[in-house]
């Protein structure tokens, strides 16, 4: 079965399977195309990574449009 690509959007923020060296494992969409320019939540670092890469490395999403305290998405579960 061929998947589309998840459904980011700017402002999303993702939790990663690993942490940044600063400690923090959360980084907001702040580019969305082929590539994603995320930002590390803890330190503010950015980073350009292809779209496949990221998408491999999510373990949540948390939808910026979604309301405060709402779960976050799985990618293998929430989404398919």
């Amino acid at each position: 079965m061929v998947r589309g690509p998840l459904p980011l959007h700017l402002g999303d923020v993702v939790r990663l399977k690993k942490p940044h060296p600063c400690g923090s494992d959360r980084w907001e969409i702040v580019r969305v195309g082929a590539d994603l320019r995320l930002k590390c939540l803890g330190c503010g670092h950015l980073v350009l990574l292809p779209r496949s890469r990221v998408e491999s490395r999510i373990r949540e999403i948390y939808p910026a449009s979604a309301p405060p305290g709402a779960p976050p998405l799985k990618p293998g579960r929430d989404l398919i």
